[in-house]
């Protein structure tokens, strides 16, 4: 389940902000970055070639044979040709004047871990699709320094999505969410929910019973009608949107952005921080007097550096789903704790940088540093976090809420294997400068009991906590009698007297799509998951005796997408030419006007409208075409008939199940056999993040603003590799030179 509530904005104002957030990102990626661009390989082919140059010299005629070895792949992109393969191959003759960007890499074998024990989101993309070119493009673009030759291979990938299509790219959605109009001060970040402490409604907004134990939607509960259920409240192996939702008003991450501002990441958990020049060092000054309630025993745990540090090392020990994240951009046991005498020390030698709101300062004190970012009060302890190599998105990440920080002693306090041992394990990790000794009590997987004991007892620092749930009917968050900013609630709107004027949330959740148009309309619940051709329905609604109305708002593009995902590993879809029949039998035009009501542009590749790297002038505009796809399926070799599958879709999803019922009919046409199917949204995840499936539709809304955030979870095949060069040269003689190296 992909769903967000957006702000309405005009389809320029959308756009331009889109383009002012990648811009904003690419400046913050470039500010650090090191030295000249590396050199990088993309791209596996199986064909050989060799080679025979013949000379004339005084003494006869010479006959030179070039040893044989793969065919380069050629990606002409807009400004340049990207050549692509492993050591050794031979780059075909290349007419035109643009400039070629080499993408040359050996594969190492042993660190690739085999496509059928990858984990999808984790370690390979959602469709199970491997091949050595599009992984070493995808990781060059990661690494790569130079704006020009990070946007090229950039284009390089998106059509080789286009045309590989392991995924079939449906559409970008428009902005549009619903509200009635006694609530206020709503706003839309493309990737963080937004707060609920932040909202505030109308004093004389009506008291409905919800019909769940007492409760009611009065101006001080905010409640919000959904479907689906989220896929953990382990925020270390939580990676959909309802989760992320709740962590971002459960939870504290480092860093944050305040409501819609794109550009400027500000302080949350960490006040102040710095890194060292290159990039690959950087220290978070954490904020003094935080603590996490644990609503469940009502006891508070204070935070410290250690139990930062703790949490984003679990993160990555426990290698569940937004695991990557962390172990891709970051070496956790080479991280560690500081104290602020050493923080102080190491900030006196001069070697670090400090950069906030567009200003950038060399500190040579904390002092210095703190008051840089304008604050004066406690601090408990510094974190330092190793990179494994420069990256522009840092911040980003942190900011996002799988990294809200859990108190470590909170774990050992109630997980039966941890009792009794917080003192040795702070002992072994000497409070937190060798991490690595945590691995003694923290294990692995989706069984590793802090998983399962916050997977149903979460506990964070946020302007919430989670009163009670009942799974798969409703979730009640009550506000933080602890929370460390309880001064905001003092300032109207937010809030009087230390307490927000939102003092709790109810999430209330049906997956029948009529009865939440109902639910909203006798004003049980302020905002819902109305499907968007059901909107007419809603919009303009009058609640009764008074002048309230349910508001509908229509905005431009957002960086969300729709997809449909092919098991690429299994028979047919290991097949391109299958892949693209089947783009090219999908009803796009349908889709966007019946079952989106418009609110749905097209998508051909990876990457949405807006980011670096999209470029519709360079691949295949599928067009619904049945005896096209029956053609790709003719030349394809295989017999439909011997073949059924099952699309599947979360619950409660219309929009998704009509697209699996309209594929259905078409896919049918081509004479497979297709059946549809509705799961429970954790169920689906869990299913299809092991390859256990045929096809299923969903959504993927963004963890950071990059095209390395969708090129990488999307479409990275998981291949690890020994050598990885690339490198810009004007010829095919230079080409060569690079892949004979």
């Amino acid at each position: 389940m992909t769903y967000k509530y957006y702000k309405a904005l005009s389809k320029t104002t959308a756009i331009i902000i889109l383009v002012v957030v990648i811009v904003a990102i690419v400046a913050a990626y470039f500010a650090f970055q090191p030295g000249a661009p590396q050199q990088t390989t993309t791209t596996t082919t199986t064909q050989t070639t060799t080679t025979t140059t013949t000379t004339k010299s005084p003494t006869g005629t010479t006959t030179t044979t070039t040893p044989a070895g793969p065919t380069a792949l050629v990606i002409e992109t807009s400004k340049a040709y990207v050549v692509v393969g492993p050591k050794g191959s031979i780059v075909p003759p290349i007419s035109g004047s643009k400039k070629i960007i080499v993408v040359a890499y050996v594969v190492d074998e042993k660190k690739t871990k085999p496509v059928e024990n990858s984990t999808g989101f984790v370690d390979i993309n959602p469709s199970f699709f491997r091949d050595y070119n599009v992984d070493a493009l995808i990781m060059a673009a990661r690494k790569a320094t130079d704006p020009f030759i990070r946007y090229q291979i950039y284009e390089a990938v998106y059509k080789l999505s286009n045309e590989e299509v392991p995924t079939l790219w449906l559409g970008q959605y428009v902005l549009v969410r619903n509200y009635w109009s006694w609530l206020h001060g709503r706003y839309y970040h493309p990737t963080l929910a937004e707060r609920y402490d932040l909202l505030w409604e109308d004093s004389n907004a009506p008291t409905v019973k919800i019909g769940i134990k007492d409760y009611v939607n009065d101006p001080h509960t905010y409640s919000i009608i959904t479907f689906g259920w989220p896929d953990t409240f382990d925020p270390a192996a939580d990676y959909e949107t309802f989760g992320w939702a709740i962590w971002q008003n459960i939870g504290d991450s480092l860093v944050t952005y305040w409501k819609e501002d794109t550009k400027t990441i500000v302080p949350r958990l960490a006040v102040a921080w710095a890194h060292n020049k290159e990039g690959t060092e950087w220290y978070f000054v954490i904020r003094g007097g935080v603590k996490a309630y644990d609503g469940w025993h009502d006891k508070a745990y204070d935070i410290s550096a250690v139990d930062v540090l703790f949490s984003i090392w679990r993160i990555a020990r426990l290698q569940l789903d937004p695991s990557w994240m962390i172990t891709e951009f970051f070496d956790v046991n080479a991280s560690s704790v500081l104290t602020e005498d050493e923080f102080n020390q190491l900030l006196q030698s001069g070697e670090l940088v400090a950069e906030f709101k567009g200003k950038t300062t060399e500190p040579k004190s904390l002092q210095d540093l703190l008051s840089f970012f304008g604050y004066s009060g406690d601090t408990a302890g510094v974190v330092k976090l190793k990179l494994c190599y420069p990256y522009g998105a840092i911040l980003s990440i942190l900011a996002d809420p799988f990294v809200s920080v859990i108190p470590m002693k909170y774990l050992f306090d109630n997980v039966d294997e941890l009792k009794g041992k917080y003192e040795q394990a702070l002992a072994d990790s000497q409070n937190g400068k060798n991490p690595a000794a945590w691995a003694k009590y923290i294990g692995t997987g989706e069984q590793e009991p802090t998983h399962l004991f916050l997977h149903q007892y979460p506990v964070g620092t946020g302007p919430y906590y989670i009163k009670e749930y009942e799974e798969n009917s409703y979730i009640v968050l009550e506000y933080n009698p602890y929370y460390w900013n309880k001064t905001l609630w003092n300032t109207k709107p937010y809030g009087e007297n230390g307490k927000p004027l939102h003092e709790r949330v109810i999430y209330l959740i049906n997956d029948d799509a009529v009865s939440r148009i109902e639910i909203l309309k006798r004003g049980q619940a302020d905002t819902g998951a109305i499907p968007v051709d059901r909107l007419k329905d809603i919009k303009g609604y009058q609640f009764k005796g008074t002048s309230f109305k349910i508001i509908v708002e229509e905005g431009g593009l957002e960086p969300t997408i729709v997809y449909i995902v092919l098991n690429a590993n299994k028979p047919p879809f290991n097949n391109k030419l299958v892949r693209q029949a089947l783009m090219y039998a999908i009803p796009f035009d349908q889709i966007k006007n019946d079952v989106y009501a418009g609110y749905l542009e097209r998508l051909y590749g990876v990457i949405p409208a807006g980011f670096p790297g999209h470029n519709d002038d360079i691949v295949i505009k599928y067009t619904f075409d049945l005896n096209k796809a029956m053609q790709l399926i003719q030349k394809s070799g295989i017999d439909p008939t011997k073949y059924s599958f099952e699309i599947w879709y979360n619950s409660g999803n219309t929009q998704r199940e009509k697209i699996a019922t309209l594929l259905q009919t078409y896919w049918g046409q081509l004479g497979f056999q297709v059946t549809v199917r509705a799961l429970q949204w954790g169920t689906l995840l869990t299913k299809t993040e092991k390859g256990d499936f045929d096809v299923y539709i969903i959504g993927w809304a963004p963890d950071y603003l990059d095209p390395d955030n969708y090129a990488g979870p999307l479409f990275y095949g998981g291949t690890k590799f020994s050598v990885l060069d690339y490198q810009v040269v004007s010829s095919v003689e230079e080409a060569q030179q690079i892949f004979s190296k």
